[in-house]
Parts: C-alpha cells; sequence; structure tokens
C-alpha cells in the first residue's frame, strides 16, 4: 500500500515532466541542450531558451505581465497543448496577446525564445529612458533630488553588494546585483547629461574606443603569443596615453579599500623593478616591522608602524597571487560563521556568552570551528 501511495504522489511531476518533453519535441528543442525547464513562478532568464509550464488557465495574464518585464511586448513566443492522447498543438504569438483565453483545459506550456542582441540594446535604451523620465517633470521626487556627491554612497554599496553576490557563486543574485550597478551607472550619466557634461552614450563610445585602442592584437596587426605579452603590451599602452610628469600611481583611486590600494600602488612600483628578489625578503620585512612596532615609545608610532605591518602583509599576498581584500573578507565571513556558531550554542544550553570566562569561550571558538569544518586558525 505504500509503495502504491507513492506511486500515485509522484504520477503528476512524472506526467508533467513527459508533457513537457512532448512540448519540447514538438518545437524541435532538446532538452539536454541549453533549454531552461522550469514552472510558471520560476524568475525568467531572458538570455536562455526557455519552456514554462505546466500553465494554468487563470493565471495566464499575471504570467504575461510578469514576464513583460524582462521581455518586450512584440516578442515572438509559442503555446504548446499538449493533450494526454494525440499530438501537441502549437500556437505561434507575441507576449503581449498572452491571455486567459490562450490556455486551455489540456497541459500547456509557454516558449520563450531568448532575446537577440537587438532585444538587449532595447532592453539598456529602455532603462535610460525610465532614468530620464524619473528625472523629468513629473517624475520621482527622491530621484530628482540627487547628485552625484548623493549617490556616492550608493555606488559604494551596490559595488560591495555586486562582489558578496560573486563570492556567494549564486548566479542569479549577482545578476540582480549588477542591475543595480548598471543602475547607478545610468542615473550618474543622466545627471551629468542634464548639466551638458556627458551622456550615456559618451560614456559607451569612450570605454569601446579605449577597448579597441589596447587590443591591437584583436583589433590590428599586432600579434602576441601569450596572456602575459598582453598585459605587458596593455602596460606599455596605458604608459604612452599617461600625461608627462605623471606618476605611475596617480590613476590608482585613493578611495579604493585600503588593502586593495595598497596592493596595486605596491604592483604597480614593482613593475619598474622596485621589488625584492623573493618572497623571503619580504617575510623579514614582517618580522622587521613587527619589531618596530614593539619598539614603539608612543601611539602615534605604534599607529605607524602598524601600518608598516599591514603594507608589509599585503606585500606577502602580491608575491603569492592572493588578492588581500579577498583573504580578509574570507576571514571576517569565517570569524561571523564561528561566533554566531558560539552564540547559538549558549543559546541552546542557557549560557550566558559574555558572563564565561575566557576559558569557556575559547572552547565553544574550538568546537564552532570543528561543527563548521574550518581548518584550524
Amino acid at each position: 500500500m505504500v509503495r502504491k501511495q507513492s506511486s500515485m504522489a509522484s504520477s503528476p511531476a512524472v506526467a508533467a515532466t513527459r508533457a513537457a518533453a512532448r512540448a519540447a519535441e514538438s518545437l524541435g528543442l532538446d532538452m539536454s541542450s541549453g533549454l531552461f525547464l522550469c514552472g510558471p513562478g520560476a524568475e525568467p532568464r531572458p538570455h536562455v531558451p526557455t519552456l514554462l509550464g505546466p500553465l494554468a488557465a487563470e493565471g495566464m495574464t499575471a504570467l504575461r505581465d510578469r514576464l513583460l518585464a524582462g521581455y518586450p511586448r512584440d516578442h515572438g513566443v509559442t503555446l504548446v497543448y499538449v493533450p494526454t492522447r494525440g499530438a501537441p498543438r502549437v500556437h505561434s504569438l507575441v507576449l503581449a496577446d498572452v491571455v486567459e483565453q490562450t490556455a486551455g483545459t489540456t497541459r500547456a506550456f509557454l516558449y520563450l525564445p531568448p532575446l537577440s542582441g537587438a532585444d538587449s540594446e532595447a532592453n539598456f535604451t529602455a532603462l535610460v529612458g525610465i532614468m530620464a523620465r524619473l528625472r523629468g517633470p513629473g517624475g520621482c521626487p527622491w530621484d530628482r533630488e540627487q547628485s552625484h556627491q548623493s549617490l556616492r554612497k550608493y555606488l559604494l554599496e551596490e559595488c560591495y553588494e555586486a562582489l558578496e553576490a560573486l563570492d556567494s557563486g549564486d548566479a542569479r543574485k549577482l545578476a540582480e546585483e549588477l542591475g543595480d550597478l548598471l543602475l547607478q551607472i545610468v542615473f550618474h550619466a543622466q545627471i551629468a547629461h542634464e548639466s551638458g557634461a556627458f551622456t550615456m552614450d559618451d560614456v559607451a563610445r569612450g570605454i569601446s574606443a579605449k577597448l579597441v585602442r589596447r587590443h591591437p592584437h584583436v583589433f590590428g596587426d599586432a600579434h602576441v603569443a601569450s596572456a602575459g605579452e598582453v598585459y605587458a603590451r596593455w602596460e606599455d599602452l596605458k604608459r604612452r596615453e599617461r600625461a608627462d610628469g605623471k606618476s605611475l600611481l596617480d590613476s590608482v583611486p585613493k578611495s579604493m579599500p585600503a588593502l586593495a590600494y595598497s596592493q596595486e600602488v605596491q604592483a604597480r612600483a614593482a613593475r619598474t623593478g622596485f621589488d625584492w628578489d623573493d618572497v623571503q625578503g619580504v617575510l623579514a620585512k614582517v618580522e622587521e616591522e613587527v619589531r618596530e612596532f614593539r619598539e614603539a615609545r608612543d601611539k602615534g608610532e605604534q599607529e605607524s608602524e602598524l601600518g608598516d605591518i599591514f603594507t608589509a602583509l599585503v606585500n606577502i599576498a602580491r608575491w603569492l597571487g592572493f588578492d588581500s581584500e579577498t583573504a580578509l573578507r574570507q576571514a571576517n565571513e569565517r570569524f561571523y560563521q564561528r561566533f554566531t556558531t558560539m552564540e547559538r550554542l549558549c543559546r541552546e544550553r542557557g549560557l550566558d556568552f559574555a558572563g564565561l570566562p575566557m576559558e569557556r569561550k575559547e572552547a565553544l571558538w574550538q568546537e564552532a570551528k570543528r561543527i563548521l569544518g574550518h581548518t584550524p586558525s
């Protein structure tokens, strides 16, 4: 009896999968070759061929309206009706025409071809237009009162959120955060356009010209044998573009996070030969800076020597091919996970974490590390 109930419970899902396979086959689609098969509630992926279903007749209009946020109204789609018996029926139309009546009593699936390059360009143009509308007469009061300076903190926040999404490995989250970052770029371009400084077209034209100029091995007659040679040529082109008398370090933004700034300026200095012969010299420098920190006579000297220790540690990261910002972010995440695990253990055991002696806290720390499976540190 248990096996029979399990079989009955799984049959709707099995039937839906078989119907989806029949729908895909009727369209000449290969379900094993990049086709995104999902239910109607899934997040759409406009640049991937997508088969949605099975669809409920009463939810078609709501589904269409949700899809219109990512696809143009005239995007060609295909409805496939898969009866229990007989061949599937195929109906081609544009997305805007998908309404309740287009779904019947049989299983229905909606196929959305991926957006073309022209569609992508239209989406970007729409984004620029939306921002102009928000900033224009009758637009959003908050958007209209913003300036380059007032948006500065949001630009920085979106950069960090995009990095966090990148580190998480969540592609959908990354796409969302890159969209938020793109919004900030379009926002600043619109403000500049209103003052006559530059436009979004100027921004795109400038970076396109720079990419072409700095890739003569792709867009010109130059030849390179390796990625290392590409990098060397890139740096040489940047050097030629730099104004006379300008330092190699001048183009590194001083508003960068301190670790990232330190690693970049040290890397640039190293390209001129200002560097240690090997990593042992860098390690010896760290020991020297720690000794000088211990010998510091006051808070001012201690702070200065501490900065030198950080600089030397960043240089170790550069020598070993690590990104110091990433290494520290990962260490911060490990600390967060371990500490919050300690707090949880205390709550479960009715303990007051703050009131525990340090040896008990250290024991909890080691227990948290074992639970999380992190390497000792």
